[in-house]
């Protein structure tokens, strides 16, 4: 359930994030001094323009597979430290090392 929990969650960031990442990712890569974009308007115009809308979604099914691993194993471990750490047990390994 911790997994599927976590999981779903990244997907859902991801959703609604991932056009910014794709501008922010190809800003990032046009190659400096013969800049293709000049800003994320222009990035927007001549992207949209040429590409059509789904430029802006283009390789989001690869990124939903990672962030659904990720995520789902981040929050899972997460969550299991808390309830280790509120168990006691934490504490007593802690003191037992001191």
């Amino acid at each position: 359930m911790m997994l599927m929990s976590g999981g779903l969650a990244g997907v859902a960031s991801w959703v609604y994030c991932y056009p910014l990442d794709v501008v922010k990712s190809r800003l990032q890569a046009q190659a400096f001094p013969a800049t293709r974009y000049r800003s994320v308007v222009d990035f927007f115009r001549r992207s949209v323009w040429e590409e059509g809308l789904p430029v802006l979604w283009r390789g989001l099914g690869t990124s939903m597979a990672w962030a659904f691993v990720v995520n789902g194993a981040i929050f899972s471990a997460y969550e299991l430290a808390l309830r280790f750490l509120a168990s006691g047990n934490g504490q007593r390994i802690i003191m037992e090392e001191n």
